[in-house]
Parts: structure tokens; sequence; C-alpha cells
């Protein structure tokens, strides 16, 4: 685990960056954003004010956290004017589902202590992928003594599939090559459904992450507008779609070549 100025030559992905790429429906050219928090619309206000709630709440010595209502840590981080959200309506509404969602969730994670990791960027390199992958890590708790009982905690505004996916790959990559081993439990919370994802790798956990950013990695000109292909969320989902049938389809074409050359060995008598 490095940061970024002693990493590898090697690419390098954020993230952040592909979870804006699966959340954003069209490129936007850089010249019509807003600079730092103007361009902001209300869910990456509502996930901003969530990370450092949640940040301040965990970093309570854990006697505090437990007198402490959660809701009162994100009252002082929540937006304060409605401006960037649908309406009056909807910035009550999600307020509402965000603050009761995560004083449930801190209920039951009470028996959770002192996190291990909280809201930390990490950079660690990728060999053979000969790629380099940063990922933030909102919350890690350390289970038991053991390098494999990492329980990784993610929060987001609303439920996406592939930025769920994505994080599970990236997470799985990660804690390998930093760590050694893979972590014991991945949980992605869901706030406005109040949906909870868990993930427990198993053998195959590995190389099927890898093989997810490997692809990942191949379409790293469209995560960064540097391509002349589409960069949003669903044209890089048919890529990837793509590229699993064409790597499906490379593998049949060997396997057939091979059965091929086998038949065409004489087969001694016995």
């Amino acid at each position: 685990m490095r940061n970024s100025d002693s990493l590898s030559g090697f690419p390098l992905l954020h993230d952040y960056q592909l979870e804006e790429m699966w959340r954003t429906p069209q490129p936007i050219r850089q010249s019509q954003r807003k600079r730092g928090r103007e361009g902001w619309n209300w869910r990456q206000r509502v996930q901003y004010a969530v990370g450092h709630a949640l940040n301040e709440y965990f970093g309570m010595e854990v006697k505090v956290r437990r007198e402490v209502p959660v809701q009162y840590v994100l009252e002082k981080w929540w937006p304060k004017q409605s401006n960037s959200f649908e309406s009056l309506f909807h910035y009550w509404d999600v307020k509402n589902k965000v603050s009761g969602e995560l004083s449930k969730i801190c209920g039951l994670n009470n028996d959770l202590m002192v996190p291990v990791m909280l809201y930390e960027q990490f950079c660690t390199s990728v060999p053979e992928l000969e790629v380099n992958i940063s990922l933030i890590v909102q919350a890690a708790w350390q289970l038991s003594a053991e390098a494999d009982s990492l329980l990784i905690q993610k929060y987001i505004v609303d439920y996406n599939p592939n930025v769920v996916s994505t994080f599970q790959h990236m997470t799985n990559v990660f804690c390998y090559y930093a760590f050694g081993a893979l972590p014991q439990l991945i949980e992605v919370y869901c706030l406005l459904e109040g949906k909870k994802v868990r993930f427990i790798p198993g053998p195959a956990s590995l190389q099927q992450s890898l093989d997810y950013v490997r692809l990942l990695r191949d379409s790293k000109g469209d995560v960064h507008g540097t391509a002349e292909r589409c960069r949003c969320g669903g044209c890089i989902g048919e890529q990837v779609s793509q590229g699993n049938r064409m790597n499906k389809n490379t593998k049949e074409g060997q396997e057939a070549k091979n059965c091929k050359q086998r038949s065409a060995v004489p087969v001694p008598f016995s």
C-alpha cells in the first residue's frame, strides 16, 4: 500500500472517476463544468455530507459515539440550501431518508469498535495487470487478528449495480495486492433504498475481480474522455459486455483448435 508518488509508471484507475462514469448519462465537456462544489448535483452534495458526517462519527471514542446521535453530526454537514435538489420536498425527503437510514445502520454496527481505516485514499500496484488502482476506503474494521478478517464498508446515496460491482472488484484486487489477502466481508449501504449489499469473497473471487479490473483498465481512455467513443456508463457497460463475449469466443476458439490438434495426433495401439 503506497501513495501515488511511489507507484510505478502504470496507468492509474481512480474509484471515484469510475463511479462518476457509471452515474453520468452523457459526457460533460470540461468547459461546461463549474469549478469546485458550485457544479455539484444534489447526489454529490449528499455524498459529501454523509462522508464527512461518518468520518467524524466513527472517529469518536467508542463510548462517546454511543451517546451521540449520528443525525446530530449529519446536520452539521447537510446542504443548507435546496437549490441543487429537484424541489423543496425532494430536499426534505432525501434528508429524512438518509438520516433515518444512517441512524439504523449505526445502531446495528454498535459492536464495531475502532476502524483501522477511515476515509483514507490508498494506491497500490497490480503488476499482473500493469495498472495502479486508487481506492477511497470509507470505513474498514479488523474483525480478528487474521490478515483476511477485514470488513470493508461503503456508503452511497442510492443503489447503482455498476457502482456496487466496481467497488466490490476493485476492493478485492486492492486488498489482495496491498495486504496479501482478500477481505472477509464487503458491505455496501445504499441509503435512499435502505438496501445493504454484502459480498463474501470465495476461492474464485480474485480471478473474477482481476478480469473485471482488466476490462476497466482497457476502457481507461473512455473514463478520462480521451477516446472518441462515448464514455457514459451505458456505453462502457456495453464495451465490458463485448469484452466478455470476445474473451469467451477466443477461449472457445482456442479450445476447439487444441481439440483439433489433439485429434490429429496418431494414437498408438495398446
